[in-house]
């Protein structure tokens, strides 16, 4: 991805298809000049002020391509900081693909992916979390994802890590004029305070770097796999979770031959659930290849949901499944309760190690609120609300936090050990770093070309 030139982008901002509305985006120096030279109204592109919406035509090579109505933001108050025109046409794929030629036809290119974000970080109106935010928000899954990616785009976290580095950027200083006055009997400060000073940001390093796993299941989804043997209500519980027959449920094992996977969500956090084929001992080719798919999910799975059935014993394929699990998080579902129970709670938590257990019929929807809540239980570990926190929700962030807290802990420890203050202001200072790596002050490209090129085209 190119980082720093002075070229006007151009993209379709709007998903490719039939739609009441398609956005052809431009940003960068000539934007203006190039709408101006295919819009044609009552006023002029150029002669409009900021944040103004005006009605005409595009017309390109003598004719007339579509009707529009065209936006223009002038730097620096625009999402880029630069001049961005925004041409509204009809949607569809001809209406916005022939208007973006018309443009690009005039000098501007085509932008990469995450362009017109990586331009509002470098421009300096977002910092690179605000711009990670930025992709989240278009790929929230659920209203809880969507509420922790706008709070960190409207800079919860970056104001957290804000107040972080202004404290060690003031213990730098403290340190600095303690060292040039040393010969002086000044105390600007002492070890037990800068320790302090130093201890409070570790505690709130720690804050973020525990809402870590909370975050990415948020941002990321838990990937649940249905397993158990032929027969025993797994399909059934797919469809109950769903509300409609998504799988194909009859009285006959092994109707399940290969995985079905679908999105649910409870309580704002989304669930990948994996319907999987039966577990049993079988010489059926399809049957084999099947179970080898559960085992996958098994193994790929961030929770495992075991389904039994209340109305039988425990049979042989209980038991094999119960050695498949290789520790793995799981919750235990007791099913077929609306029939004659044979099977019982206690003997299932037997080769189940006491794992929680609900008791439910899928068939007649009994227990899916039980369920629902020993789920949500099983993932968040009572972590509270998102709401009133700032959270992380990537691997980046937290590899950074977790080289600010390391460092940091090793300057308390400096100090508590009676080494000089120039041992731990060298540690400081690479806590500082690390936060400014977190942040975008200071990044490589190859970093900034990992995150922008998962974006899509046209943000």
């Amino acid at each position: 991805m190119r980082t720093a030139d002075n070229d006007t982008i151009v993209a379709v901002s709007t998903p490719m298809g039939v739609g009441g509305i398609g956005i052809v985006r431009l940003s960068g120096p000539r934007s203006v000049e190039i709408v101006d030279s295919l819009f044609r109204g009552k006023r002029q592109i150029s002669q409009l002020p900021t944040y103004r919406l005006t009605y005409g035509r595009i017309v390109a090579d003598g004719r007339q391509v579509d009707e529009v109505l065209v936006s223009v933001m002038r730097a620096p108050h625009s999402y880029t900081t630069e001049d961005v025109v925004e041409i509204n046409c009809h949607g569809g794929l001809v209406a916005t693909q022939t208007v973006l030629e018309a443009v690009l036809r005039k000098g501007a290119r085509l932008a990469d992916p995450g362009e017109f974000t990586q331009r509002a970080f470098l421009g300096g109106r977002i910092d690179l979390t605000q711009a990670e935010a930025v992709s989240d928000l278009i790929r929230a899954k659920t209203q809880l994802g969507h509420t922790v990616a706008l709070s960190q785009l409207k800079g919860q976290l970056s104001q957290t890590l804000t107040s972080i580095k202004k404290n060690l950027t003031k213990c730098l200083s403290l340190i600095e004029v303690s060292l040039d006055f040393s010969e002086e009997d000044i105390d600007f400060i002492n070890a037990e305070d800068l320790t302090e000073r130093l201890s409070g940001d570790v505690s709130r390093l720690e804050a973020l770097l525990s809402s870590f796993e909370q975050g990415r299941i948020v941002r990321e989804g838990v990937k649940v796999a249905i397993v158990g043997r032929p027969n025993v209500g797994k399909s059934s519980l797919l469809n109950l979770l769903l509300g409609e027959e998504r799988a194909i449920v009859t009285p006959v094992p092994g109707t399940t031959r290969d995985s079905i996977e679908e999105w649910i969500q409870v309580e704002g956090i989304p669930f990948n659930i994996v319907d999987t084929a039966g577990v049993r001992e079988s010489n059926d080719i399809i049957e084999l290849e099947g179970r080898k798919r559960t085992q996958f999910h098994i193994e790929d799975a961030d929770l495992l949901v075991v389904m039994l059935d209340a109305s039988e014993s425990l049979k042989h394929g209980d038991k094999l499944l119960a050695q498949m699990l290789n520790g793995k998080k799981f919750l235990v579902v007791l099913n077929k309760c609306d029939l004659e129970k044979v099977l019982s709670a206690e003997q299932a938590a037997e080769i189940y190690d006491y794992a929680p257990l609900v008791e439910m019929s899928a068939l007649k929807g009994w227990g899916v609120e039980e369920f629902n809540r020993e789920l949500i239980a099983l993932v968040t570990k009572g972590a509270g609300t998102f709401r009133e926190r700032a959270v992380i929700t990537n691997q980046r962030h937290k590899d950074c936090l977790q080289k600010a807290r390391g460092t940091l802990e090793q300057a308390c420890e400096a100090l508590s050990s009676g080494l000089s203050f120039e041992c731990a202001a060298l540690d400081i200072r690479e806590a500082l770093e690390a936060l400014k790596e977190l942040m975008g002050e200071v990044t490589s490209e190859d970093i900034l070309k990992e995150i922008f090129s998962t974006f899509c085209i046209g943000k």
